[in-house]
């Protein structure tokens, strides 16, 4: 049996720069691709899993448990309540059947770092754990859990599955895995993965970076450096996808967690964070509906003079 570890820092991992960009470039490439274009690199990648070095990746008890601690602190603290009084209010709305992590990062290949990847962890453990007791309370099917990265080596697909989650492959979740009934987090995905991929698949509910500044930058790159086709309409599909949804601001920061650790921007992955959901369905038809009897009211009305 491998060796257990409580800290990716026990190994020496290299080629981060290189993973970093090939990373980048196969992301890139994929939602530059058509359809059937991707679905042979889905294939491809399937087939050969990512490089990784020689790492167990087993999940320790002690790393666990420590995992279980981080994710009952964002269920209980003071500290997380705002944050996650907000997502539960959304998931409240829905039945949610998948919960899909998108860009986590690895902390085996350095494209995340383990003093923030931890924290952010325990807070997606919290999500899943919302959408279970939902689940529970409706007498629905039971969420199932996903991540998607394409840094993922084969130390995070071990330690993933026994937090309990799933692979998937790159770009694999926007063509069969998000749908009304699927709650996704993805922390500051790259644009053009969020315009022509996460914001079309239409999720139940999204947490995901401000939608507004997103569109300034991505109209930037369409400009400058052709990230997007010159046709795509930006910001028609932001549009699209606020129709009926509903936002609130992921307001809490994380630096309480580890006073000792300056506040570094972008490395808070609650900074700049919003959770979209989609509004009930039910309550649109309700106000169809009372449109309708003030419509029958008003004929009637007429119909009297």
């Amino acid at each position: 049996m491998g060796s257990t570890y409580t800290s990716p820092s026990d190994y020496n991992i290299s080629k981060v720069n290189k993973k970093r960009a090939e990373s980048l470039k196969k992301t890139n490439s994929m939602f530059s691709s058509p359809p059937a274009a991707r679905i042979l690199l889905i294939q491809d990648a399937a087939q050969n899993l990512p490089a990784c070095e020689k790492i167990p990746g087993v999940l320790s008890a002690g790393f666990k448990q420590h995992l279980e601690g981080l994710k009952q602190d964002c269920l209980t603290s003071v500290n997380w309540s705002g944050a996650c009084s907000q997502v539960s209010h959304a998931i409240k709305q829905h039945s949610i059947d998948k919960v899909v992590i998108l860009g986590s990062a690895s902390i085996f290949s350095h494209t995340g770092e383990y003093i923030f990847w931890q924290h952010e962890m325990g807070f997606v453990l919290a999500i899943f754990e919302l959408a279970k007791q939902q689940a529970q309370s409706k007498k629905t099917r039971a969420p199932k859990l996903y991540f998607q990265d394409p840094s993922f080596c084969a130390a995070d697909h071990r330690l993933l599955q026994d937090l309990g989650g799933q692979v998937i492959q790159d770009p694999e979740a926007f063509m069969g895995y998000i749908d009304e009934k699927t709650l996704v987090f993805a922390k500051c995905p790259p644009l053009t993965m969020y315009f022509q991929g996460l914001l079309q698949t239409r999720p139940a509910v999204c947490i995901s970076t401000d939608l507004k500044q997103t569109i300034d930058g991505a109209l930037y790159l369409q400009s400058k450096y052709s990230d997007f086709p010159p046709n795509f309409d930006i910001r028609g599909t932001a549009e699209s996808f606020m129709i009926g949804r509903q936002k609130a601001e992921l307001h809490q920061a994380m630096h309480h967690l580890y006073p000792s650790i300056p506040d570094r921007g972008l490395d808070n992955f609650l900074v700049n964070m919003w959770v979209y959901w989609q509004g009930e369905k039910v309550d649109a038809m309700r106000e169809a509906k009372k449109v309708g009897k003030l419509g029958n009211k008003a004929k009637k009305w007429l119909e009297s003079l």
